[in-house]
């Protein structure tokens, strides 16, 4: 990206941040993950596709086999690039991560609510999908180093 236009979007990711934040918790307030999907039809996720993906992370958190739900959302006629997403995600995880890998790519994807830049809501929903997987699962880890480390050491120039 030309640094001129990530100088238009720089100050346009803390109120993107702000947006997708405050959509989160509303949405948590409901108590769903079907609630947070149907937020996401606002960037390609279809109604019927809501349902599939709420069963893969039902499926997800239960430690069970998902490869009849990730086919059927795969092989749609029409399916959208952020249903298909969420299962290249959870089938690109460990197996005990799956659930909160997929809640993290869901939540991820509400990057997309912002509307920082051009407006290409699906893309942006992609990225933010990967970026709030990568985080689920790599959360805990990254917390534990830095209590072992000592927070001084870990934001510490030293190697």
């Amino acid at each position: 990206m030309p640094t001129s236009s990530a100088q238009d979007l720089s100050p346009a990711a803390g109120e993107a941040y702000r947006i997708a934040r405050d959509f989160v918790f509303e949405d948590a307030a409901l108590g769903r993950l079907r609630y947070h999907l149907l937020r996401l039809t606002t960037v390609g996720l279809t109604r019927e596709e809501v349902e599939d993906v709420r069963e893969l992370g039902r499926l997800a958190f239960d430690g069970a086999e998902t490869t009849e739900t990730a086919v059927r959302i795969r092989d749609r006629a029409g399916a959208s690039r952020l249903a298909v997403a969420f299962v290249d995600i959870v089938e690109h995880a460990g197996q005990d991560e799956r659930g909160p890998v997929l809640v993290g790519a869901v939540l991820g994807a509400y990057a997309s609510l912002g509307s920082v830049g051009s407006g290409d809501g699906p893309s942006a929903a992609l990225l933010g999908a990967v970026g709030g997987a990568v985080v689920a699962a790599a959360r805990s880890f990254v917390d534990r180093r830095m209590q072992q480390e000592g927070l001084a050491v870990y934001l510490g120039s030293e190697d």
